[in-house]
């Protein structure tokens, strides 16, 4: 089993914590909550439904949790800020990670990467961390690339809790459909929302956000030509897709080292499965009977 460490107790915090308690390939030894939490010190029974016995820490244990529970990989769904924080202390005793926060700046996430260089451990960074979103990216990225001439634009509602805007998720689907549909100019050509009389430039994907009510979370992106349109759309029902995710990160960055994205990890389950596919027809055409 992998021992496991799970950083910051909020919605989806919760709900991972459930699932990680009921995996039989995961062993949930630390739940770790932000400095001054009132979650802190008290049993993680008392916040998910669950029989486990565990007693959250503080942040500010980081370092004395990670000698006495001896996790493998920890899972982070905090902010940018403490995400950074934890990983510098995680990095520096070699527990591998998979950051599951959004709302990162390009410095934050040098930062990250210079972490896992430096310490050669392993990280996926997926703020777009559910099996359908990086399914919908896959397809919308083959789209881009066939009608590089249709205008793009892209629409995320969540819930009014949500402290960024716009999503990580919408920011990578925008940059990757422009790598797509030009090869250059990566998140020169977001536009988030749009006010006054502001013309189109060429190329430019825009992005508009919805905060409200108790979302868990759609992604629409439209492709518009002058004659007709198509657009794909995620929705998410529950939190539990996205620990399902992070699940499936954590089992791949517990073999691995090295910088990754959700892509990565499921490109890697999907090869696993073409092997074991594969290795299944060579024993049955040599075992079988002539």
């Amino acid at each position: 089993m992998i021992k496991t460490c799970l950083l910051g107790l909020g919605r989806t915090g919760m709900v991972v914590a459930e699932q990680l308690i009921k995996s039989e390939a995961f062993k949930l030894n630390s739940v770790i909550a932000k400095p001054g939490s009132p979650k802190a010190g008290k049993n993680i029974q008392d916040f998910c439904q669950t029989n486990e016995d565990l007693m959250i820490a503080d942040s500010e244990n980081l370092t004395s949790e990670i000698h006495s529970k001896g996790f493998q990989v920890a899972i982070d769904f905090t902010t940018p800020e403490a995400t950074l924080r934890n990983a510098r202390i995680l990095a520096e005793h070699g527990v591998h990670i998979v950051v599951g926060t959004t709302g990162f700046n390009n410095m934050q996430l040098y930062e990250l990467k210079k972490l896992v260089q430096d310490h050669r451990i392993g990280l996926v960074y997926a703020p777009n961390i559910s099996v359908g979103i990086n399914l919908l990216l896959s397809v919308a990225r083959t789209i881009a690339r066939l009608i590089p001439q249709y205008d793009v634009e892209i629409t995320e509602t969540c819930h009014q809790n949500k402290k960024d805007a716009p999503s990580g998720t919408a920011i990578k689907i925008a940059n990757e459909l422009i790598e797509a549909k030009n090869g250059a100019n990566r998140g020169k050509l977001i536009k988030c929302g749009r006010k006054g009389n502001t013309q189109r430039e060429p190329g430019e994907i825009g992005i508009h956000s919805i905060r409200a009510g108790g979302n868990e979370g759609v992604h629409k992106v439209l492709f518009a030509g002058e004659c007709e349109e198509l657009e794909i759309t995620h929705r998410s029902y529950s939190r539990v897709a996205y620990a399902e995710g992070a699940l499936k990160a954590a089992a791949f960055i517990n073999r691995t080292k090295g910088f990754f994205h959700m892509e990565d990890v499921l490109l890697a389950e999907r090869m696993e499965r073409d092997m074991r596919v594969a290795a299944n027809r060579l024993y049955l055409r040599f075992n079988s009977n002539p």
